[in-house]
């Protein structure tokens, strides 16, 4: 299979959510990078956050909010339709304190994403 099909199979798996694929939350202890998280989401929810997204016209490409199993999550779009990663609704959270974002406002665009 050349490059190309390649590319466009693994792409299209993703879109269609294979029920084996998964993004992992990002998030890692740094500065000493001793712990990451286990949390997982499948990538079909993520890439159907992330499409809603898009068609809104909201963002072409940046952070998103997107509700899954009672939590909100935090996604990175690209404009082809890819998820570059992910954090769990914990690291979310703390890293969302970190940078002084009010945190109502998360939930918030969650579940407006709905």
């Amino acid at each position: 299979m050349d490059s190309y099909r390649a590319d466009h199979f693994r792409r299209r798996l993703s879109q269609a959510g294979a029920p084996d694929r998964s993004l992992r939350c990002v998030w890692s202890s740094h500065p000493s990078y001793d712990r990451c998280c286990r949390s997982r989401v499948p990538v079909g929810v993520v890439a159907a956050a992330w499409r809603e997204e898009l068609e809104r016209g909201r963002l072409h490409e940046g952070f998103f909010h997107f509700a899954w199993r009672g939590g909100v999550w935090l996604a990175y779009g690209l404009p082809d339709g890819r998820v570059r990663g992910v954090y769990c609704p914990s690291h979310r959270a703390e890293r969302e304190q970190r940078l002084g974002y009010d945190p109502q406002l998360a939930p918030a665009a969650a579940e407006h994403s709905l």
